[in-house]
Parts: C-alpha cells; structure tokens; sequence
C-alpha cells in the first residue's frame, strides 16, 4: 500500500477517484434515465415512450409536491448564505468567532435525522417552547391546534435547513479565509476610512465567494432534495418530491418505479435550473453591483443590524444545542403531561430496551462508517499529495525555461495539470439528488444481481463520505510547510518513509478530524442504505426515521440520542489520541 505514496506514483490516486465517481453517477443517471422513458425490460417494458412523464404530472398533488420542494429548498439556501455572509462580516476574529471554530465540530457532528427529531420536539404543538410560556402567558392547559410540525408550506423544515447548513457554510469559509489575506486588506481599508462591516461587503465578500461557490450549490442540491429531514419536519398531504420519490421507489407495486425514476429526474432538473438561476444572479450582481463597489461611501448599514446579525447566530447553536438536550430529557422521562416544564416521573427503562434493541443497527453503522472513512482518507490523502506535489514542481520549476521545454515535456506537464484537477470530481455526488443517481444504481445493482452486499453498501457510502473529507482536509494539508519533508529527504529517507514517520504524525490532528467528519458522514446516510441495501440492512439513521413514524417520544429520543452519540465519540476521540501520543509535546497537540 506504501508503494502507492511513492512521488511519481501519486497520480494515481485522483485518476481512480475520477474513475469512480464518474462512471458510478453515470451509471446511476442512465439507471434512471431509461426507466423514465418506460424502459425496463425486467418487469416487462421494453417500447420507450413518454407515458410515465405524463402518469407523472397528472398524478395527484404532483404540483404541490414541486412547489414545496422549490420553496423550502430554495429559501433555505437563500438564509443560509445570506446570515453566513452577513455573520461573518460582522464577527470575524471576534470572541463569538471564536467560540464558533471550537463548537463547530460538535455541532457538524449531529446527524440531520438526530437534529430533526429533537427540533421537532422542540417546536411541536406540546413541544418545549409552548410548555416554556403556558400557562402563564398562553392560558393553555392542553396542547393548541397548530400545525407547526409538518406544516404544509414547508416551513418547519426550511427553518431546520437553516440551522443545519448554515454551521457546515461558516466551516467551508473558515478554511476558505486562510486563503485571503484578510489583515492586510482591513489594514489599507481602515486607513482610507473604511468600516471593516463595508471592507468585507465590497471587497472580502466578493473575493471569498468563487471558494465557497461549490459549496453553496452543494447546500442548494441538498435542501432540495433531503429525504429525512423531510419525512420527520416536512409536510405529509401532500409530501416533498423527494420523499414522494422514495415511496414510490418501496411500493409493492414495481410498476411505481418508473414512476419514482421520472420524480427523480424531474428532481435533479430542479436542482439544475436551479444552481443555473443562482449562476446567472451571481454574473447580474457582479456587473449591477460594480458602481456601488466603486462609489467611495466608507459607512455600512450592517453596523445598525450588528447585534441582530450576532444574535441569530448565537440562536442556529442555542437551538442545535437545546434540541440534543430535549431528546435527553425524552429519552429519561417516564410521565411527562402538558404543559409540565420538565417530566414528572423518570427511568431508564427505554434506554435498556434501545440499546438492546438497536444492537444489530449501531454495529452495522459502525463497520460501515469506520470502512468508508478509512477507505476515503486513504483516497484524500492520495489526492491531496499529488497536488501538493504538483504545486512543489511548478514552484521549482523556471519559469525562463519554458523554450527548452521539449514536445514530451509539454505533453507531460499537460496530463499533469489535468490529472491535478481531477479531484474536483469528487463535488459531483454533492450536486446531484442523492435520490437521482443512487436509484439508478439500484436498478442496476438488481439487473446484475449485486444489491443487498455490504460492500455495495460501502461503496455507496464512500460517494458521500470522501467529498466532505477532503473538503474538510484539503486547506490545512496543503499548507504544511514542505521544508520539514524536503529537509527528512535529504536525511536519504524514503518518500514513503518520510510520509509515515514525519508529515502524517505531525497532521495527525486534522487526519483525524477528517476521519471523524467522514464516520458522521456515513452515520447519517440515509438514502443509500434504503436503495443500495435493499432491506436488508439497518443502521441507526434508517431505524431512527422508520421509528419516528410511531407515537412513542421517549424510543424516538434513545436512537436519536444513540445516532448522536456515535460521531460525538469518533470526535472526541480525535481530540484525546493526539494528546495521549504527544503528552510530552505540547506543540504537536495544537
């Protein structure tokens, strides 16, 4: 395995991740196109024709289902970006900045399906909030009729967005701000008059957007097409369009699969017209906005909304963190009556039966998560040495050379360029649905006989876990100052060697945290354990959704708490091993 880390062979690490993602979402897309068009040969239709495309938008409640899924998904997308750019304008290197970079990871850390349930609990008509002011201020002695969970616009559930992506948009632009030269910037701005809320609307902002741009369509691609979330907070009569998919995709009938490959597709051209639309705001706002760059006015109008903009940061955590807390408090209450603030009787009967009960689950998730996020790491870090190493050859390289270059060179340097930006194929399963490509992967998996294996499931957990891994690796791997190995070299060490005993001990910290983001990644898989599992496997995420459609808060709140807990503890060994194998080297546990 060394053997691959040797410095001209890195190469091919990229060249196997664009393999892999490529031809799997290819695979997917035409797995899905062609059941689209009525044809599936195994349940017996082979003519092509347009007839699923019109079952589709004449079935009942479709244009709902759309427009609740642009709605939600959309307005989300818009808060998220809009509140992480305005925070970060206002609190940059602040003591709320601060505490941000050391409670995010926490925060990243809790499943969309955990979150989702305690959220629920949280704004429900007999959730905490309501039972904090009544009777006293509300005069109610049992819950009120307000459809504030599952509410049919979809609201509940663009909330819940906003309160989970906005976290993982402000870790994106932390690593992305390393890249700006932010102090000398509000330097020369302060000195011409500037305000630093205007330095970073007119100069700051537009210069770290192009690093965020990815990822700001990657939120948009999700919120528009997140299934669990969207079965726990979204409306039910009728559903989101992805969860509609999802039902039709496990309907006995199998001749509902054509239908659910049509919602599928029309889901992904949502979630392209829609990345098209922000494009095209993007290029108007940079050529509208370009006067009001320009026009020399050094006062801001976020100086008035300051403490505001402050404060609904301070809210996204207060909520996260509430939430856990709530299904604490659920997860231990034996009575608990409206409008009581806390339960009247408790016990840990409920967590007896669940961790028992969910045995089977939790094992299954952790085998699962460790091998993909072993398996990713392996592949970023790979990714992440050949563009290191690239960047190193163009460093060195003299640029008054450039005539001696000879036609094989040229050609070589060439390939190399390309083969460096392979890598970028990794965003590609963050901007299509989930439900697009892994359904025709499915299919697939059918027709060749191969759904239903574990190692299908890993694989298809790979998709999902190596993107958020390098994403969250890349800056602080590709700053390590490469002196350190260059002087190990000349020591006459192997490169290989040199890899293993000096950089990676020296990045064990943030290789960990990385592991650690790709295991939560795994844990809160949903749709591909569904599809790619084929029933018969379980993990906690799935259990906790199909557990959520029942009654009972207090079974609900011990898996969610158990699916919680799995990340939390990966994390919090991330932060522990560093400091047992460097006791004694307090600069190696920084």
């Amino acid at each position: 395995m060394m053997r691959l880390f040797g410095q001209e062979k890195t190469y091919i690490f990229p060249v196997f991740v664009m393999g892999l993602f490529s031809v799997t979402i290819l695979a997917g897309f035409i797995g899905t196109l062609l059941p689209s068009f009525n044809y599936l040969p195994v349940i017996g239709h082979t003519n092509l024709s347009l007839s699923v495309w019109f079952d589709f938008f004449s079935y009942p409640g479709i244009q709902t289902s759309i427009l609740v899924t642009i709605f939600s998904g959309m307005t989300a997308s818009f808060c998220v970006v809009t509140l992480a750019f305005l925070f970060i304008s206002v609190s940059y290197e602040n003591a709320l900045w601060k505490f941000f970079e050391k409670i995010l990871s926490p925060v990243l850390s809790i499943p969309h399906a955990a979150f989702a349930v305690g959220f629920g609990f949280l704004i429900a008509p007999s959730g905490w909030m309501v039972r904090l002011v009544s009777p006293v201020l509300t005069g109610f002695h049992t819950p009120p009729d307000w459809i504030l969970l599952n509410d049919p616009l979809g609201i509940s559930l663009t909330i819940a967005l906003v309160i989970k992506e906005f976290p993982f948009l402000i870790m994106v632009a932390m690593g992305a701000l390393g890249q700006l030269d932010i102090k000398k910037t509000l330097l020369v701005g302060r000195a011409l008059g500037y305000k630093k809320e205007q330095i970073w609307l007119k100069v700051l902002i537009p210069r770290l957007y192009p690093h965020l741009r990815l990822s700001i369509f990657a939120i948009i691609a999700y919120s528009l097409s997140v299934v669990d979330m969207a079965i726990l907070l979204g409306p039910n009569t009728p559903s989101s369009l992805s969860v509609l998919v999802l039902k039709w995709f496990n309907d006995p009938d199998v001749n509902f699969k054509l239908l659910a490959s049509a919602g599928s597709l029309c889901l992904f051209f949502i979630v392209l017209v829609s990345i098209f639309i922000v494009y095209l705001i993007e290029r108007i706002a940079h050529f509208f906005l370009g006067p009001w760059i320009t026009n020399g006015k050094r006062s801001s109008f976020l100086a008035l909304f300051k403490p505001f903009i402050a404060f609904m940061g301070i809210c996204i955590i207060l909520f996260t963190i509430i939430s856990s807390v709530i299904l604490v408090i659920w997860s231990l209450a034996w009575q608990w009556r409206f409008p009581d603030f806390l339960p009247t009787t408790w016990s840990l009967n409920f967590w007896a039966k669940g961790m028992v009960s969910s045995f089977d689950p939790v094992m299954t998730t952790v085998v699962t998560g460790v091998a993909s996020a072993f398996i990713g790491l392996f592949l970023t870090i790979g990714c992440l040495e050949h563009e290191g190493n690239y960047r190193k050859n163009q460093t060195n390289q003299n640029q008054n050379s450039q005539d001696l270059i000879g036609l094989n060179q040229i050609r070589k340097k060439r390939t190399n360029n390309f083969i460096k930006n392979i890598h970028y194929f990794l965003y590609l399963p963050l901007l299509v649905p989930q439900i697009t490509f892994m359904a025709g992967i499915q299919l697939l998996l059918v027709i060749m006989k191969m759904d239903g294996y574990w190692i299908t499931l890993m694989g298809s957990h790979l998709l999902f876990v190596l993107p958020y891994m390098f994403i969250a690796l890349s800056a602080t791997y590709l700053s390590f100052d490469e002196r350190v190995t260059d002087q190990a070299m000349l020591l006459r060490r192997s490169y290989a060697r040199v890899m293993l005993s000096v950089k990676w001990p020296m990045l064990l910290k943030p290789i960990l945290f990385s592991f650690a983001i790709g295991f939560s990644v795994s844990v809160a898989q949903y749709i591909p354990t569904m599809l790619v599992g084929a029933g018969r496997f379980s993990t906690i995420t799935t259990e906790v959704v199909n557990i959520a459609s029942g009654s009972d808060r207090r079974i609900m709140a011990v898996y969610a708490l158990i699916q919680q807990c799995l990340p939390l503890i990966m994390f919090a060994a991330a932060i522990i091993i560093p400091k047992i194998l460097y006791y004694n080297r307090k600069g190696m546990q920084v």
